[in-house]
């Protein structure tokens, strides 16, 4: 999973991935630390499907995690906050995933 540090290097991942999911998290709280502990799980089982990477947000104050997805650089994803429960987290990131790349014709290994 990459950690990107700039917009920039944020759009450069998305257009150079046929499918990517981004988060943005302050990976300094524990929260930010929580979620990437989850999309390091989701990447584990995504067998090189899907491309990961972390824009680290902890320049902005903000503390709530938001993940996207991205499929040929349009935006057909996004979840915003989450519970704060690795198991609870993993399962509502996965099956919103899964349905929604399923519906766009991409069948995700999870």
């Amino acid at each position: 999973m990459k950690i990107l540090k700039s917009i920039e290097e944020a759009r450069k991942f998305v257009y150079t991935n046929e499918v990517a999911v981004l988060a943005y998290l302050d990976l300094s709280t524990e929260l930010g630390k929580l979620m990437y502990s989850v999309l390091r799980r989701l990447e584990s089982v995504s067998r090189g499907i899907l491309a990961y990477a972390v824009l680290d947000i902890s320049m902005t104050g903000s503390e709530r995690p938001v993940i996207t997805a991205f499929i040929k650089g349009r935006q057909v994803f996004e979840q915003s906050d989450c519970f704060g429960n690795f198991k609870k987290d993993y399962q509502a990131l996965r099956i919103g995933l899964r349905e929604t790349l399923s519906s766009w014709g991409i069948n995700p290994p999870f």
